[in-house]
């Protein structure tokens, strides 16, 4: 399959024609003489997935990631355009929005990040949806997740993946698999659905049940699994890591559980001090743990041949090699909006810059871009980071509904600039 990618939102590479194609597991491309100052720079990129291969095909182009359009495909063509203006042309551009479509669900999880939010306000409505996603598709994001609590207990859902233009981006659906029998996941493939990322917390029935606080959910899991893989879907398996995990090499047994059901990725996430565990700080992965971490995951990954893959947060963070391109995703790769609308830097993040409900989704964006907290890129999760949590998340009045307004913090208010005086400088 070949692909003709243009960069038309940004003046520089108007002018530049590139052509994408994937010949089996190889991905090529052609760049004209006017890009040619581009070329070494693109063929590093593709070198990259080269070396590992894809996880599977999608419409004829090659899957790499879950959380990656395909490659070639229209979609990877924006992504490329939203590196260029990050990276090269000093021009923030979002790659991914996670919305909130619903605060129900039907677990307890002992680790949810999105439990602090559950209130008495009103949810995001079907319009403020599609207005949602047609302007983070304005903005260049390129891949719409969609979360919950949990999504599927929005009946609506489908309909919001369709608000979602063919082509322009790739969707997603975080789920716990309760609610995800054989109709619903041919559904969301109806839909346009490109994969689900289901919770496993641990590779034990009865731990992950325990975790989730209601019996029953691995079972659940495993039959979604094998529900969304004969509808088509995509399948990742969503974890985290604890020092507890690491040490016990978990991620070795659910990796294998996973190869066993058929998924195509398993996605590890730091265990994070946020939702219910905002002040677990002793949670926070020791240094030991994430070079143990990576380890396993560089071994796991040579084992299963890079065709079950396994990513983990803390190679994103890890400040080598092609991870320097993400980074702390928050405000930088990516955004969140609740379930009420609140703008916050991605999901993690208990401290709002507004509403979408009052302002537009690109101010609220240029808000957190320019923020001293976030106008810099930050190698590691600032919400893993001692510096980023006195300032910003130890402040937040005990009791404060959340996400916390930023700019009521006590801190922040002192770093707010007069009229007429320069902006405060990146932290």
């Amino acid at each position: 399959m070949r692909v003709r990618y243009t960069f038309q939102k940004t003046p520089p590479l108007r002018d530049i024609s590139l052509e994408v194609e994937n010949r089996g597991d190889k991905i090529i491309f052609d760049i004209s003489a006017t890009g040619a100052a581009y070329a070494e720079l693109l063929k590093m990129y593709f070198d990259w997935f080269n070396a590992r291969g894809p996880i599977a095909t999608h419409n004829g182009s090659n899957v790499y990631s879950l959380y990656l359009p395909p490659i070639p495909s229209e979609a990877h063509s924006r992504m490329v355009e939203g590196f260029f203006n990050t990276f090269f042309f000093r021009k923030p551009t979002p790659q991914a929005v996670t919305i909130g479509v619903t605060d129900k669900c039907q677990c307890g999880c002992q680790h949810c990040s999105a439990a602090a939010y559950v209130g008495s306000r009103s949810l995001l409505s079907l319009q403020d949806i599609e207005s949602i996603v047609s302007q983070s598709i304005e903005l260049g994001v390129n891949n719409i997740t969609f979360t919950g609590g949990d999504p599927l207990l929005r009946d609506e859902l489908e309909e919001c993946v369709r608000f979602v233009p063919e082509g322009k981006a790739v969707v997603q659906v975080f789920t716990n698999a309760v609610a995800l029998d054989s109709e619903r996941a041919a559904s969301l493939k109806a839909a346009g659905v490109y994969g689900v990322q289901i919770s496993l917390d641990s590779p034990e029935p009865e731990e992950h049940d325990r975790f989730r606080r209601r019996p029953g959910t691995f079972n659940a899991v495993a039959e979604g699994v094998k529900n969304a893989l004969e509808a088509g879907l995509l399948v990742a398996l969503s974890t985290y890591a604890t020092n507890d995990s690491v040490r016990e090499r978990k991620l070795g047994r659910l990796t294998a559980l996973g190869a066993k059901w058929g998924v195509h990725e398993i996605s590890v996430f730091d265990v994070i001090p946020t939702g219910r565990l905002l002040h677990s700080e002793e949670a926070l992965l020791s240094k030991e743990s994430r070079e143990a971490l990576l380890d396993e995951a560089r071994s796991l990954n040579k084992r299963y041949k890079e065709r079950l893959r396994i990513i983990t947060q803390s190679w994103t963070n890890s400040g080598t090699g092609f991870a320097r391109a993400f980074g702390c995703l928050a405000g930088n790769y990516q955004f969140h909006v609740t379930a009420y609308g609140d703008f916050t830097p991605c999901d993690f993040t208990p401290i709002s810059f507004g509403n979408v409900g009052f302002e537009p989704i690109a101010e609220l964006w240029k808000k957190v871009t320019e923020h001293p907290a976030y106008c810099r890129h930050s190698d590691q999760c600032r919400m893993q980071s001692a510096g980023f949590r006195e300032k910003y998340i130890h402040t937040i009045p005990e009791g404060a509904s959340l996400p916390f307004p930023i700019q009521e913090l006590t801190k922040d208010l002192e770093m707010v600039p007069k009229p007429g005086a320069a902006k405060p400088e990146c932290e």
